[in-house]
């Protein structure tokens, strides 16, 4: 990282603290969540093959607040203690900021790896990000700027965050008390990494050369409507793609209270193709893709619930495909059948699961099967899936969980896949005194 963009995340480091410490003393709440997982299967190929996985995982989730100042961390530990990546552990960051609330009485602060919301423009950071209230919270400003994070998150900050960087604006407020509008924008570049490569000179001798690709740049401005009046509640967005100079997305969305538990539904979406200039899937011809789907839900109570849908989706040329959904939730399971055909392939399926807590919900067994039935093309034969499961959830106090599920996969890649799961999770949570 070069020595400005150090100095500035050093300086507000400084500043945060120091809004920290100016501020009014008061206790600090502490929350620790552990999460302890491990997934190990052998699967048993169609040619007699087979092979051994163990993979594992921890997670911690901690967090430390005040009234005003707080910090907040989430990291997981991953390794494949049986496989292809055996004895090759990885540590994943996926946030590790200082936040500030109520600056001014309008203004919060937060500084680090942290994950953005911002309308066109999502992702994490390694930056800052500020949101401004204004007329009693009734608008709000929120801007960001930071580096992208390493590949997989790793515990570092990258080399050339000016080359590979993202930052946006988004305005949002309630011009009425039904609707809310915001209006966004987003900036996001990424220089890929050099590379060396053979080529060939005119009496055909090769040489190694250094290849420095040119940074792609994004930039999309959109905006989103959210209402909710009555029976009618809505939603659209529409992001344009200033780089291409075209509509990225369009998303509609619609529900409509019928009758007292009967409700209707739609959704349009129309989303381009994401390509960079410099890729070779420009030579291609691309479509963007169309999906329409209406929809019928149905409470008969608080327990049962029951839908239905029918949707389509175009991929330009006059090739679409067709779906439909049925499905039932009660408070403890739940079922639904699908189908769907078209030049994306036939597939028949139905999924059930359940779950019933015992003794106070202490233990919980649950249960669950899916099967499909499917053809990739007209040409193709028809093929299964199936799969089994079962576990429980023991959950001996509040703050500890621990679950296990055995797991059985049989399709054509796989003639005999079990498979296990097992976690234990763990929250505490206590005050402090420390500033």
């Amino acid at each position: 990282m070069n020595h400005m963009t150090l100095s500035s995340l050093r300086f507000a480091a400084v500043l945060l603290v120091a809004l920290g410490v100016v501020a009014p003393a008061s206790s600090q709440l502490m929350q620790l969540r552990l999460v302890t997982s491990a997934y190990a299967w052998q699967n048993q190929d169609t040619d007699g093959a087979s092979s051994s996985h163990l993979f594992g995982y921890q997670t911690a989730q901690f967090s430390l607040a005040g009234d005003r100042l707080s910090f907040h961390t989430y990291l997981q530990g991953f390794n494949d203690f049986a496989g292809p990546v055996k004895n090759d552990p990885r540590l994943r960051m996926y946030n590790l900021y200082l936040r500030y609330a109520g600056l001014f009485d309008r203004v919060d602060l937060s500084l680090g790896r942290q994950l953005v919301f911002g309308g066109v423009g999502n992702g994490t950071i390694d930056g800052l990000s500020a949101t401004a209230r204004f007329f009693d919270s009734q608008v709000k400003v929120l801007g960001y700027y930071g580096a992208l994070p390493a590949p997989g998150n790793e515990v570092k900050l990258i080399d050339n965050p000016t080359d590979n960087a993202m930052f946006g604006l988004r305005v949002s407020g309630s011009p009425v008390e039904f609707a809310q509008v915001s209006l966004s924008y987003l900036h996001k570049s990424i220089l890929p990494e050099t590379y060396a490569a053979i080529r060939y000179d005119t009496t055909e001798t090769s040489f190694v050369t250094e290849i420095r690709p040119n940074a792609m740049t994004e930039q999309l401005l959109g905006g989103d409507v959210t209402i909710d009046k009555g029976p009618v509640s809505g939603y659209a967005r529409y992001a344009f793609d200033l780089e291409h100079e075209q509509t990225d997305r369009i998303q509609l969305f619609t529900r409509v209270e019928a009758m007292k538990g009967l409700s209707l539904t739609g959704e349009y979406l129309r989303r381009e193709p994401r390509l960079s200039f410099n890729s070779i899937f420009w030579v291609f011809t691309l479509n963007p893709v169309t999906e329409v789907e209406g929809g019928v839900e149905y409470a008969l109570d608080h327990a049962w619930q029951f839908f239905a849908k029918y949707g389509t989706v175009s991929y330009g040329a006059d090739e679409k495909s067709d779906r439909i959904s049925i499905g039932a939730n009660w408070t403890y399971a739940s079922a639904s059948v699908g189908w769907s055909t078209g030049d994306a392939g036939e597939l028949k399926s139905f999924a059930v699961n359940a779950g019933y807590p015992l003794f106070d919900n202490i233990i919980t067994p649950t249960l669950a099967a899916s099967y499909a039935h499917y053809k990739l093309s007209d040409e193709t034969p028809e093929e299964g899936a199936l799969t089994l499961a079962g576990g429980v959830v023991y959950r001996p106090l509040q703050a500890l969980s621990v679950d296990g599920q055995l797991q059985l996969v049989t399709n054509k890649i796989y003639a005999n896949d079990v498979r296990v799961f097992l976690r234990a999770s763990y929250h505490l949570s206590h005050r402090l005194n420390i500033f």
